[in-house]
């Protein structure tokens, strides 16, 4: 994992127009760690391969667990990726930077009228 990165909860998320779900990745960071938005895509692109990496990352103070310790999806995927509906810091994987950049409204309505290719 990338060393700024604490833990991480895995899941697909709904995209409109797309057919199944694109990877997403809810995370928390180590304590006292900022974000590094080109150190985790490099461990991304270096350990798994395209198909698996997640296209949407959203920072979280703390991953909600359940009585017997397993990690929470099912708020996590009703929210999806919309900035406009999540509070989260929320990052898009973007191949041509190399890196992650932050989820904007445009970049949001950019994948969901295809001008962005998943």
């Amino acid at each position: 994992m990338a060393d700024c990165i604490q833990e991480a909860n895995v899941y697909g998320v709904k995209v409109p127009g797309h057919e199944g779900r694109i990877g997403m990745a809810a995370v928390t960071l180590k304590a006292g760690a900022e974000f590094d938005p080109i150190g985790v895509f490099s461990q991304v692109s270096g350990y798994l391969p395209a198909y698996a990496w997640p296209r949407f990352l959203r920072i979280q103070g703390f991953l909600e667990m359940t009585g017997t310790f397993k990690q929470m999806k099912v708020k996590l995927v009703e929210e999806g990726f919309c900035p406009a509906a999540v509070s989260d810091p929320l990052y898009f994987l973007d191949e041509k930077e190399k890196r992650y950049v932050p989820m904007t409204q445009q970049i949001y309505n950019s994948i969901e009228s295809k001008v962005i290719k998943l």
